[in-house]
């Protein structure tokens, strides 16, 4: 197989299936991982897909790639936002938390570090975590299941309106200066305009693919929020320009690169 038809299954491979591995790649095209590193790396270069530690992503997964292949993504740079994250919340809180694969990675770090707290959710995956969490309690808001995300896609959004909480978790498709904060799946979004309405501080927890990217769907302005956990800032002194206009925080955590 020639090298140009090798790129252009990576690109189609990932398209469907949101990430892959370098072993996954090198197994299904037989060749060596050396060869895989470069393909993926000559990829990167082009812009045309995203490379981490062991792999790489596509720019163009959303929502309807399955939850199983969102939560392979990133997971290094996921799990240190959970870390970081995990350290701002005090025993007793209330968390809205949406049914985002990092979300869900800040729950797995909440209950191995022992958080007493409450958690306000549609995501079927956090309840599941919850089952076996001495000190977490969770309210699961009903609505139409979603098997592809493990969530539930909200039908009354009036309902949330019945709850208040200390912190807003939420970590939306697009976060951008000038259009603030969007997504592009039209209940997501619904829901974590609500959370941000409702809660008495808001965190964005995003990967880097995420910032400076606009997607269909209002959900705030940047002046709504207490803070940003992201792992890397490319036009970091253009944020660092807005955070001080609207007192928010960034922080910057190393999740580890390719």
């Amino acid at each position: 197989m020639i090298r140009f038809e090798r790129l252009g299954i990576i690109e189609d491979f990932l398209k469907t299936n949101g990430s892959v591995t370098v072993n996954e790649l090198s197994k299904t095209l037989k060749v060596s991982k050396e060869t895989i590193r470069k393909d993926l790396d000559f990829l990167a270069s082009k812009r045309r897909i995203g490379r981490v530690h062991g792999g790489a992503y596509s720019f163009e997964y959303d929502s309807s790639v399955p939850y199983h292949a969102r939560e392979k993504m990133l997971d290094k740079q996921k799990n240190a936002i959970a870390r970081f994250t995990a350290n701002l919340i005090e025993d007793g809180k209330i968390l809205f938390m949406d049914s985002s694969t990092t979300s869900t990675s800040l729950l797995r770090r909440l209950i191995s570090d022992n958080k007493k707290l409450t958690i306000i959710t549609n995501s079927l995956e956090a309840a599941n975590l919850a089952l076996d969490a001495k000190f977490i309690t969770v309210f699961l808001m009903g609505g139409e299941l979603d098997k592809d995300n493990r969530s539930l896609n909200i039908m009354d959004y009036s309902t949330i309106d019945k709850y208040n909480a200390d912190y807003a978790i939420i970590s939306p498709s697009g976060v951008d200066i000038q259009t603030g904060i969007t997504d592009q799946d039209p209940v997501e979004s619904q829901l974590r305009k609500k959370f941000l309405e409702r809660a008495r501080k808001t965190i964005l927890v995003i990967d880097h693919t995420k910032l400076n990217t606009v997607s269909t769907f209002a959900v705030g302005n940047l002046e709504d929020i207490d803070g940003i956990v992201i792992d890397s800032i490319p036009n970091i002194e253009e944020w660092n320009t807005v955070k001080s206009e609207y007192s928010f925080f960034i922080e910057m955590v190393d999740g580890g690169s390719k």
